[in-house]
């Protein structure tokens, strides 16, 4: 993996605004969104079809003060950007993704005899009820967030600090680990093999940005490979 040097000559950003975004995401979107939404519906203010729109409505809000306390982070990238250039790279690292995923889902299969983690299965059950709440979840929000919170906090910081190959594997493990953990709060142990597929992911969102320089890169590698797994979806 050749490394960019500009991430280590340059201060990434205020540590203020990222150590706030990530306080947001952590007790906004893994702590007090499911609670409020578990909430509303057992004080009857929700319902099973309005779930989906109201917690929709609520990562929103969240996506949007993640993007406002980083948005330093993508004003910087965007005097630089180039489509034609960067929708060339993102296409070929989504299938050098794609490819990548073919051997590692080979290998657990040979493994553990598992054919899918339990957060797919959630997912494509979610989308049977609310396929547009998917669609926005997967293809939007946590693109964005994601990327900024993986990527553009911890990944960048941790190379200003020169910390090259331990901020692949600490981006790319906390990535994976985000997917995989609450079946393994719940008992299911075995679905801790998927954070290799996670991981695999996430170590190419960190390619591209090196390659790129900037987090928009990333965020639109990640956005296409969802939406592409999400038409899937439709397609089946």
């Amino acid at each position: 993996m050749k490394f960019n040097i500009e991430f280590e000559q340059t201060k990434p950003f205020n540590w203020v605004a990222p150590i706030l975004a990530l306080l947001t995401y952590v007790f906004g979107y893994l702590v007090l969104i499911p609670e409020i939404t578990g909430a509303a519906f057992l004080l009857g203010l929700v319902n099973e079809e309005s779930i989906f729109l109201f917690n929709g409505v609520l990562i929103g809000v969240l996506m949007v003060s993640i993007m406002i306390l980083m948005a330093s982070l993508a004003h910087e990238n965007i005097v630089n950007w180039s489509w034609s250039k960067r929708i060339q790279q993102v296409l070929r690292h989504v299938l050098y993704t794609y490819l990548t995923l073919i051997v590692v889902n080979f290998l657990l299969g040979l493994v553990t005899n598992l054919e899918t983690s339990e957060n797919q299965q959630i997912i494509m059950e979610t989308f049977k009820q609310a396929p547009y709440y998917i669609v926005f979840v997967a293809v939007i929000f946590a693109p964005i967030v994601e990327e900024i919170l993986f990527r553009g906090i911890i990944y960048r910081a941790m190379r200003f600090f020169k910390f090259r190959y331990l901020a692949v594997l600490t981006s790319s493990f906390l990535f994976g680990l985000i997917h995989i953990y609450e079946p393994i709060l719940n008992g299911r142990f075995e679905d801790a093999w998927f954070i290799f597929i996670y991981m695999a992911i996430g170590l190419f969102m960190c390619i591209i940005y090196e390659k790129s320089g900037d987090i928009l890169a990333p965020i639109l590698l990640h956005m296409v490979y969802n939406a592409i797994a999400v038409l899937t979806l439709f397609i089946v």
